[in-house]
């Protein structure tokens, strides 16, 4: 079954007004859990289908078309998973040498992902099959294919079938595929053969809790408010300087962004886009949960960059999505409001995200994930006790819902989880079917042995939704100004708070949360000075009760950021290690904020000519004779212990020889100029795409720390020649003790 993913906003609950969306499966269709991959007779390896034990009670109605195009994701095992297991226990140890020292992309792929031969032989494989290669993941892990149904059917050994289900026309093959017993260990998972899954919109709802929203929603200083958010943002944590991922399959209106900033004054857009696999900004059914989830991080972390990740929705799509928010390594928070119910994704499939995620987990990044609104039964056929994927990982943290209830003055009140039995709504959770409970989750009532979720809460109930702004064809945005609930705003609530935790720890020299769940449960497992959580006892979620400690309903409970940021200063012991990027605006997504620039021809350095990640780069020469250069001064903290620049350059050039006539020079300068070091230096002679570069110039800089540095791009070309340099998404990472 082909994966989709559905948003988690809550389905709405009464008629009249703004409220919820939450995405459905038309078709109910339960899958349990198959082998990886099993032995034919046939030498040949047999990867389980989940269409075919479904598509048994349906007749075929034809073949499908040997023309029709398909867009297969081939996922590839990774090299030593008890090793990368291990390393990101040590890397949540505060007691380990390890202890949140992450790794950058490129190690990862050096240690970790699957070797160049690996891939070649796969590569080899499909292209003799008659499939195109489209694209290879950068850290090796997906080999992306296109070809026609014929094509496909001939490589692994199936017929693709058209059928009739719930009154639509869906492809699947009717045999499980195969690959040669030579790709037996290397190949994870085929996606992209059948498309069983679609989604369509609930209905339209009325908040029944007047609040002084428009819409009658929580505006930004009731949900601060609430969650002791203004002391942490008093203190320095506003988000400034840090990067957070939204996941998203759907576009938006920028308009509508900027008229929910103007009304609650949280200051100039921020965003960008990053788009995935021909994906544009197209708002169409889904637009209203990615207008949530920018509107809900801007009410949390006014001042943080927001990358806006979109691609398809479907499984090929969502996990080059997923990948793609990983190998980028721009954000430190992400945030996920889509999913599917566990039991549809199949081991393979889950597999292959947990794969990315657990990369995303060793370099340092937390994903916040909505649990579901369908309660303990997110395949929502009431009766399958069942989990949210991605929220069942364990290299994620799960958001719950609660129905939050303010004090006169504006001030917390009480929580309970939020369940409504006539509309079958509820916060996810339960006990993931395919997971095992990680190490980390452990305490008061967490004694199943395995994944359970949600790990946190925050406020999802429609009756206590929250105020956005959005004009798309939803219904819901019918008025402009609504209210909207469900786990999906309570996701992007937890990574604001978290982005403001990481701006706040950097500030005190101290590490952030890095994957998050570990500190967030050490915080609850281990006696604090403060009280990091509101403990929910009250409600359910249509089947698991809250209670005192963790229950399944809550998890371990809701927000008080102020607490949580403090308790988080002394979770490490002394000389612990945190991270800072140095650099401000490193995407250039504020123009040439922060950046000095210098262009002999008089022209903008930074254009949206060519963009890694968003819409615009520092676009040096394109000309004859061009001596340009752009650069940003930062002190070095006086506890550094080591430095690490990263950046990604694009070379473009018309130059036909094989000398270096055209050059890209990397420099590290002190306060008046002086040439500290000099990285790098690219020539026209090595023009590319996107590549990322790495260095670690802790030695050159060595005497430097507490002082002022200028990283310094200059791009020169000679008068016959014109080589364009583009770099983006910069980072200069000071270590500290």
């Amino acid at each position: 079954m082909r994966k989709g993913s559905r948003r988690k906003m809550a389905p709405f609950l009464a008629r009249l007004g703004c409220a919820v969306l939450l995405a459905t499966l038309t078709s109910m269709f339960i899958y349990h859990s198959n082998p990886v991959s099993a032995v034919s007779q046939t030498g040949r390896h047999i990867l389980p289908s989940r269409a075919i034990a479904t598509l048994k009670r349906y007749k075929s109605t034809q073949e499908t078309s040997k023309q029709k195009q398909l867009q297969l994701s081939i996922s590839l095992n990774l090299r030593n998973r008890a090793g990368l297991d291990a390393l990101i226990a040590a890397q949540n140890d505060p007691k380990s040498p390890s202890y949140h020292h992450y790794l950058t992309p490129q190690q990862f792929t050096a240690d970790f992902g699957p070797t160049q031969a690996t891939v070649e032989s796969v590569v080899s494989y499909l292209k003799g099959q008659g499939l195109t290669i489209t694209s290879v993941a950068p850290n090796n892990m997906l080999v992306n294919a296109a070809g026609s149904v014929a094509t496909v059917e001939k490589a692994f050994g199936v017929t693709l079938n058209d059928y009739q289900v719930n009154g639509r026309v869906v492809y699947a093959p009717t045999s499980d595929p195969t690959i040669p017993d030579a790709l037996s260990t290397t190949i994870l998972n085929i996606e992209g053969l059948d498309n069983l899954v679609r989604y369509h919109h609930a209905t339209l709802t009325q908040q029944s809790r007047p609040a002084t929203g428009p819409g009658k929603g929580y505006t930004p200083t009731e949900l601060r408010n609430a969650y002791d958010v203004n002391a942490l943002m008093s203190n320095g944590g506003t988000g400034a300087g840090q990067t957070t991922a939204l996941f998203e399959l759907d576009g938006y209106n920028p308009s509508d962004i900027s008229t929910y900033l103007d009304y609650y004054h949280l200051g100039s857009p921020k965003y960008s886009n990053v788009l995935v696999d021909d994906a544009t900004n197209t708002p169409g059914d889904g637009a209203v949960e990615v207008e949530l989830d920018m509107e809900v991080l801007s009410a949390l972390a006014p001042d943080a960059t927001q990358k806006v990740y979109i691609g398809p929705n479907t499984v090929p799509g969502i996990n080059d999505t997923y990948n793609k928010i990983v190998t980028d390594n721009l954000a430190k928070v992400v945030s996920i409001s889509w999913g599917i119910c566990e039991l549809y994704s199949g081991d393979a499939e889950l597999t292959t995200l947990d794969n990315i995620f657990a990369q995303g987990a060793a370099q340092g990044q937390a994903f916040f994930s909505a649990s579901g609104d369908s309660g303990a039964y997110d395949c929502r056929d009431g009766s399958t006790l069942a989990v949210d994927s991605p929220s069942d990982d364990p290299h994620v943290v799960g958001v719950g819902g609660t129905n939050l209830q303010l004090q006169s003055d504006g001030t917390y009140g009480s929580e309970s989880a939020w369940s409504n039995e006539t509309y079958g709504e509820g916060g996810g959770g339960g006990i993931s079917a395919h997971f095992t409970r990680p190490a980390y989750q452990a305490g008061t009532n967490l004694t199943n042995l395995n994944r359970e979720t949600p790990d946190v809460s925050a406020d999802a109930d429609p009756k206590t939704g929250y105020s956005i702004y959005c004009t798309t064809t939803d219904a819901i945005c019918a008025q402009g100004w609504g209210a909207v609930g469900g786990t999906s705003a309570a996701a992007p609530l937890w990574a604001g708070l978290a982005t403001d935790m990481n701006e706040y720890l950097s500030h005190q020299g101290k590490p952030g949360l890095g994957g998050a769940s570990a500190s967030l449960y050490a915080l609850y497992n281990t006696p604090q000075t403060y009280s990091a959580y509101h403990d929910v006892t009250s409600g359910n979620n249509l089947y698991y009760q809250a209670t005192s400690g963790y229950d399944n309903a809550s998890g371990i409970g809701t927000p008080d950021a102020w607490n949580i940021a403090r308790d988080l200063l002394t979770l490490a012991p002394g000389g612990d290690h945190g991270s800072t990027q140095l650099l401000q605006n490193p995407g250039f997504d504020n123009g040439s904020q922060s950046w000095t620039e210098h262009a002999s021809g008089a022209y903008e350095i930074v254009d949206t000519t060519q963009a890694h990640a968003g819409d615009t780069s520092a676009d040096l020469c394109g000309y004859a004779t061009c001596n340009d250069s752009i650069g940003q001064t930062v002190t070095l903290p006086a506890n550094t212990t080591k430095v690490v620049l990263s950046y990604w350059v694009y070379v473009s050039s018309q130059a036909t020889g094989r000398n270096c006539t055209d050059a890209l020079t990397t420099r590290l300068r002190t306060s008046n100029g002086t040439i500290i070091t000099t990285p790098q230096k690219l020539c026209n002679t090595q023009a590319s795409g996107w590549k990322q570069y790495t260095f670690d110039i802790t030695s050159a800089l060595a005497r430097y720390a507490g002082k002022r540095v200028e990283v310094d791009f200059h791009g020169t070309t000679t008068s016959s020649t014109a080589t364009a340099f583009f770099v983006d998404d910069v980072a200069l990472t000071a270590t500290h003790s």
